[in-house]
């Protein structure tokens, strides 16, 4: 049988709930209770799960990092199960460097599905590794953020840290005129080439 390890890591957004097979990272979710995490493991695999706190200091590490606000690449194994079209959209997403965004349109085209863009948006829903994976990084083609499972305040606070929307709490509103774009046409282009 199978063995899934899972421990949750504290951040400042609450638990970050993490599972693991010997092959690699499985599941990392955000605002998610223990109770959720047991569940969705043993939905996907008929598993020992073993709660491991240990295996998964590596990630607590670049967790760390990250909400520090330093550029980190998850670059951890990790044992994606779906459909082969979703480990291409997670794989894509992946490669989308710290700080920078693309457009589900852009995604699919990326994966070689241009007219894919629902289902390549399917497939960003249902990422099981939030943040390693950055779909947070994902956004409308018209520059509005669409949706994020762990809610939008969550993603804008991701994108935040990245330097991508302004910090949360900043109210300068002057001086983030002058630092950002002010067209959704100049954002758009300031934030895609």
């Amino acid at each position: 049988m199978e063995r899934v390890y899972y421990a949750s890591i504290d951040s400042p957004i609450g638990p970050i709930w993490a599972a693991a097979t010997d092959a690699g990272l499985l599941q990392v979710h955000l605002r998610w209770s223990e109770d959720a995490i047991l569940s969705a493991i043993k939905r996907r695999i008929d598993a020992q799960i073993i709660h491991d706190p240990g295996r998964f200091e590596e990630l607590r590490g670049l967790l760390e990092a990250y909400f520090d606000g330093e550029r980190v690449a998850f670059d951890l194994p990790l044992d994606l199960r779906g459909t082969d079209f979703q480990k291409t959209v997670w794989r894509a997403i992946h490669k989308i460097p710290y700080g920078k965004l693309s457009s589900y349109g852009r995604l699919a085209a990326a994966v070689g599905r241009p007219r894919a863009v629902r289902a390549a948006g399917n497939a960003v829903g249902a990422n099981p590794l939030a943040i390693v994976i950055p779909c947070h990084r994902v956004i409308r083609s018209d520059g509005s953020l669409g949706g994020f499972g762990g809610g939008l305040d969550l993603k804008r606070y991701l994108l935040g840290i990245e330097g991508v929307l302004p910090p949360p709490g900043r109210r300068d509103f002057q001086s983030l005129e002058r630092e950002y774009p002010r067209t959704r046409k100049d954002l758009l282009r300031y934030f895609f080439e």
